[in-house]
């Protein structure tokens, strides 16, 4: 569980980026998603981008580093969202002549000097409110105190104490009914502290101190006595430093066991959060490839275990033939409109035949060579079909261990290109594929289906060696073959099966079969990245 932006982060951010952004020129602004904002802001020979995030889980504000806005899994709409081309034709350009944090508030204010049609001059402000599902980004004059816009309204009937929208006036959300703990006594923080959730208590009570801070304190004191001078320690000081847990789990304005110091607040807000952004990015990926991927999957095993079935009833139809061979073998000696017969077989055993006594004794032979091509059709059928159904089966299984193995944003987003028909944005190139050198010989082994894909379409060639896990989900191993006269030895050979091994769902199993045969006779299937039907394979077990 992540640690929520806080008010004295905000203001320590405030007070490390207000000279650059006092007189910055805002020279671009863009709205990624409905509740992000990307400023891209000018000063001092210096360009940076502000990254303005609003969503009720993630919400804070930081200049972002280019890494971490791959991390965030930034795409810019093509057409612009209406609040974006608001803030365009109102203050992009615009210079910013201040900047404010209210005190205790999670409220970051950007004031712009503004130019109207007549070039009448008046300031506008852009008040962030960085508070949970009350996230909301305002733009109002400040002159007339008339809201101009908000990214999300507020009517009456959301909120009762404050409604938010254009012409409307601006007025601050509710203060919070806290203390500053600097001027509080010891015996007066003593009284009010709930014995049954301390650190909960504290953070009601008394600004800049959240229930993580307040948690982490308490879990280091000894006695109420330490913790109340350790929280005086944390909130007198003035220079706070920046650190994140090596796990990403927190970040304090003090250093804590397994915790990373960070360059400034701003790294430690842009890496935390950027981290956390992209993990939930993984996280829902993944959850919507694996739930498309397992309803297709429930379906496949449902039409497998029918043509199971219908594979099953061979010698049904042998039945109904044998019947009809018995009938005729026997035409002349039975008569129209019997129900039932006991005739002997071609093996000299007796057998009952049921008639239909409304048909002909050579109808009813008809019938039952119709009963039998009518099943030995269906036999037919599911037994060309199951091989495709147990193909399928395995891609998908194959396309889900690689999602669920991946960690990379953009292999997931190719995967669930490929499973709704769409096409890949990026291409790979021989530098991105992994390989290892064993004996002098190159193997090549993907990381995921895309890398397989390119490993089988562009690297190999027709004399190299291909294997993969006998019936199970995992990488396409190649062996380059420099000399295709000559055999590949089998040390390097058990080498790629083990790597195989390694690179697939069965590397904890203690025995793996591992099939290999020449890259002549793997075919790829159609419309099915790295999915393959091969021959002339042998196997290793491993």
């Amino acid at each position: 569980m992540m640690i929520n932006f806080d008010s004295l982060t905000l203001k320590l951010f405030k007070e490390e980026n207000k000279e650059f952004l006092l007189n910055s020129r805002l020279q671009k602004i863009q709205q990624p998603a409905r509740n992000e904002l990307i400023f891209s802001i000018r000063n001092k020979n210096e360009s940076k981008k502000l990254y303005i995030n609003f969503n009720p889980n993630f919400y804070h504000i930081c200049f972002m580093s280019a890494l971490n806005e791959q991390k965030r899994n930034i795409t810019i709409p093509k057409t612009a969202p209406m609040f974006c081309m608001l803030l365009r034709k109102y203050i992009q350009n615009a210079k910013v002549i201040n900047v404010n944090v209210p005190e205790y508030e999670r409220i970051f204010e950007l004031y712009f000097e503004y130019y109207d049609e007549l070039n009448e001059k008046s300031i506008l402000c852009l008040a962030i409110e960085l508070m949970g599902k009350y996230s909301n980004v305002i733009l109002y004059n400040y002159d007339t105190n008339v809201i101009i816009g908000c990214a999300h309204n507020v009517s009456s009937e959301k909120s009762r104490e404050r409604e938010l929208y254009g012409m409307l006036p601006y007025i601050y959300p509710p203060k919070q009914k806290k203390k500053n703990l600097l001027k509080v006594s010891f015996d007066s923080f003593l009284e009010n502290l709930d014995e049954n959730d301390i650190p909960k208590s504290i953070s009601n009570k008394y600004n800049y101190i959240t229930i993580p801070v307040a948690s982490q304190f308490y879990s280091e004191s000894q006695s109420v006595n330490v913790l109340y001078n350790k929280l005086q320690n944390f909130l007198f000081q003035k220079e706070y430093k920046p650190y994140i847990s090596s796990d990403f789990s927190k970040y304090f304005l003090f250093e804590f066991e397994n915790s990373q110091i960070c360059e400034s607040i701003n790294e430690m807000i842009d890496n935390y959060f950027a981290y956390h952004q992209s993990k939930y990015t993984e996280s829902n990926l993944k959850s919507k490839i694996s739930k498309y991927i397992q309803l297709r999957l429930t379906k496949l095993n449902i039409l497998k275990t029918k043509q199971e079935e219908q594979i099953k009833k061979l010698d049904k139809a042998k039945e109904y033939k044998n019947k009809a061979d018995i009938i005729m073998a026997n035409l002349y000696y039975l008569k129209d409109g019997i129900k039932k017969a006991s005739l002997y077989d071609f093996d000299g055993n007796s057998i009952n035949i049921e008639f239909d006594e409304n048909l002909s004794v050579k109808e009813n032979a008809n019938r039952y060579y119709a009963l039998y091509k009518k099943t030995k059709s269906a036999y037919e059928h599911a037994k060309n079909m199951i091989e495709e159904t147990i193909s399928e089966i395995l891609y998908y299984e194959e396309v889900l261990f690689f999602s669920q193995q991946t960690q990379s944003i953009d292999e997931l987003k190719d995967i669930y290109s490929e499973l709704n028909n769409e096409k890949s944005t990026k291409d790979l190139n021989n530098e991105s594929v992994n390989y290892i050198e064993y004996e002098g010989y190159k193997i090549y082994a993907g990381k995921n289906k895309k890398q397989n894909d390119y490993i089988l379409s562009k690297i190999s060639s027709p004399d190299d060696i291909w294997l993969h896990p006998l019936n199970a989900p995992g990488a396409h191993i190649i062996v380059k073959n420099p000399n295709p006269k000559t055999d590949i030895p089998d040390s390097v050979l058990l080498k790629a099966a083990q790597i195989t091994k390694d690179f697939s769902s069965q590397k904890n199993n203690s025995k793996t079969s591992i099939i290999y045969t020449k890259r002549k006779y793997v075919k790829k299937a159609a419309n099915k990245v790295a999915f393959v039907t091969y021959k002339n394979e042998s196997e290793i077990i491993v």
